[in-house]
């Protein structure tokens, strides 16, 4: 399932439907752009597998 390429066009028209933003016709297409460009920049960290056993590090408060 994590080799299916994700129907980016599909993702950013319900997202932008979901949270009431319209965009433009003609930004629609850079707009997927850069959604695929992002994917990309996180994929690498999406795929690290994390320890279950792994306990989140100490909040900071000043």
């Amino acid at each position: 399932m994590a080799d299916e390429k994700p129907d980016i066009a599909r993702l950013v028209d319900e997202a932008a439907k979901a949270i009431g933003l319209p965009i433009a016709p003609g930004s629609r297409a850079n707009v997927i752009l850069n959604v695929e460009r992002s994917l990309m920049i996180a994929r690498p960290l999406l795929e690290v597998e994390l320890d279950d056993e792994l306990t989140p590090g100490p909040v900071f408060r000043p």
